[in-house]
């Protein structure tokens, strides 16, 4: 039988006041994030992961209205600190290394997370809303922002479509996730950047 770390409930008169415990909160989204990748989120409950956490399901309704808003938080509190636009030695090598980055967090554990999360909102409208509302769309408004600043800069035509440069530069990472075609190597995302940008590009 499996041995679960038992978390004290939280009283919810002691919890008026003060701030909410971060440890509980991190034990809920770890709890969700282990039973889908243990059991799919068809099988996820509320009471499920309640459980694992070791807390009141209450205290995880205060938090989120149901599962699918659960194990989006922890899916992008997972994944995206460590998979934005940063500094490099120009702005087209920051590009590069964002796409090496996110093909590196998906051939892990987040590659699968996020399989089965693409696969479920086909059939699930409240995943497939927090899915959009909270990874999607966040996502291609930052990429749009720093693709209409290399505009600016000179480094990408002017005449881009922003939209169409993410779908060009990203769409491949996902079907290959997803089919399961080949690796998400460093080289194959050097391929694809440089096809990409060779369009792309300012001349």
């Amino acid at each position: 039988m499996e041995t679960v770390n038992r978390i004290p409930k939280e009283d919810p008169k002691a919890s008026i006041g003060r701030p909410r415990s971060e440890r509980l909160h991190q034990a809920i989204l770890k709890a969700a994030v282990d039973l889908v990748l243990a059991s799919g989120f068809r099988a996820l409950s509320m009471d499920a992961i309640a459980a694992k956490a070791g807390v009141g399901r209450m205290t995880i309704y205060r938090r989120w209205p149901n599962k699918a808003a659960i194990i989006m938080d922890a899916f992008v509190m997972r994944v995206d600190p460590g998979t934005l636009f940063s500094s490099a030695d120009s702005f087209k090598e920051s590009i590069r290394l964002q796409m090496r980055t996110m093909a590196k967090a998906f051939r892990g554990k987040d590659g699968a997370l996020i399989r089965v999360l693409l696969a479920e909102a086909q059939f699930d409208l409240e995943l497939a809303k927090a899915l959009r509302e909270q990874w999607t769309m966040p996502r291609r408004k930052m990429a749009i922002e720093y693709f209409r600043e290399g505009v600016r800069l000179g480094v990408l035509r002017s005449d881009i479509d922003p939209d169409a440069m993410i779908d060009l530069l990203y769409a491949p990472l996902y079907y290959r996730l997803q089919m399961g075609t080949g690796p998400l190597s460093d080289a194959y995302v050097d391929e694809i950047f440089d096809h990409g940008m060779k369009g792309l590009e300012a001349t």
